[in-house]
């Protein structure tokens, strides 16, 4: 090799573990197949039903199935936010604790072999407050994932000024006031009211899971970047209190996660290939947003009455 050839380093073992929600587990997917087609070996954990229900992958990620412990109120087969209304996740919460045991007997089975199979890098979501403490007892250094950078930049923005006092003190402070931090919209504000409701066997709120996950973690990451978000991502890395890595914003690949050409045959994909350009309207409500037949039906008729009435007939064909 020429001295001035530049080194190459051996491929990575990272482990990936998002939280129990489809808006966490499909970007974190795409990550771990990003990192897979770099030639890292990626662990995903999850749940097995949630591993049944990925999309197909288009390069290889180790899929780990952490069997999650029954606890009552759990509906049987809900493993997602998706499978439980969201009034009612205190039992997600509860069995999502009770995951630190078979996460502990996954990672001591894979530190315990050898060099190949013991992880340099585990990557956990805002959430896995266990999981941190289990990594460093086998020494090996955790990042905490932010999949959206919505809640940090809120609070960024309101927390800029007292950005000295780090994640923790400002977290914990937001639970003792009535208003939101300057800066930060009412409606911001009391969509995360419940970041601060005990849950789970624990008894802690969210914005303390958030907390603990962030004191135990050597870096943080985030699905933004400084060319998305300039002021939101310089203010959220003021207010962790740790490196901030970028991971971009995660889209989907262009086929959408599947192999080209599969599901050419659906009958979705059949009726959009059939409609003229520019004829359909895609809205996009979020990963888990459940509508009534009727309401789809109501929205649809809306726009459509909305589009005859503002558009003067035969201006698009003008």
């Amino acid at each position: 090799m020429d001295a001035k050839s530049p080194k190459v380093l051996p491929p990575l073992r990272i482990v990936i573990c998002p939280w129990l929600a489809f808006g966490h587990m499909l970007p974190y997917l795409e990550l771990a197949e990003r990192l897979a087609s770099r030639g890292h070996r990626v662990s995903y954990v999850s749940t097995p039903r949630n591993l049944a229900r990925l999309p197909p992958r288009r390069h290889a990620v180790d899929l780990v199935a952490l069997q999650l412990p029954r606890v009552e109120g759990l509906p049987e087969g809900a493993e997602s936010t998706n499978d439980v209304p969201g009034d009612r996740l205190k039992p997600l919460w509860e069995a999502f604790d009770g995951l630190a045991a078979p996460f502990t007997e996954f990672l001591s089975a894979a530190c315990a072999g050898d060099e190949v199979s013991r992880p340099d890098w585990i990557l956990v979501d805002t959430f896995h407050h266990w999981a941190p403490a289990v990594a460093a007892a086998h020494r090996v250094p955790c990042a905490m994932l932010q999949p959206s950078a919505a809640t940090i930049a809120a609070w960024a923005f309101g927390a800029r000024d007292r950005a000295e006092l780090g994640a923790a003190s400002i977290f914990e402070q937001l639970t003792t006031v009535e208003e939101p931090p300057a800066g930060m919209p009412r409606y911001e504000w009391d969509g995360d009211a419940a970041l601060f409701t005990p849950v789970g066997t624990s008894g802690m709120w969210i914005a303390r899971r958030i907390t603990l996950t962030l004191e135990g973690c050597a870096i943080t990451a985030m699905r933004s970047c400084p060319e998305w978000e300039l002021h939101a991502f310089s203010h959220a890395a003021a207010l962790l209190g740790k490196p901030l890595v970028p991971l971009g914003l995660l889209p989907p690949s262009p086929d959408g996660g599947r192999g080209a050409g599969m599901n050419r045959d659906d009958a979705t994909v059949r009726w959009l290939d059939a409609q003229p350009p520019k004829s359909v309207v895609y809205v996009a409500l979020g990963s888990e947003v459940p509508l009534r037949v009727e309401l789809v039906h109501d929205r649809a008729g809306s726009w459509a009455r909305a589009r005859r009435d503002t558009i003067p007939l035969g201006a698009e064909e003008a």
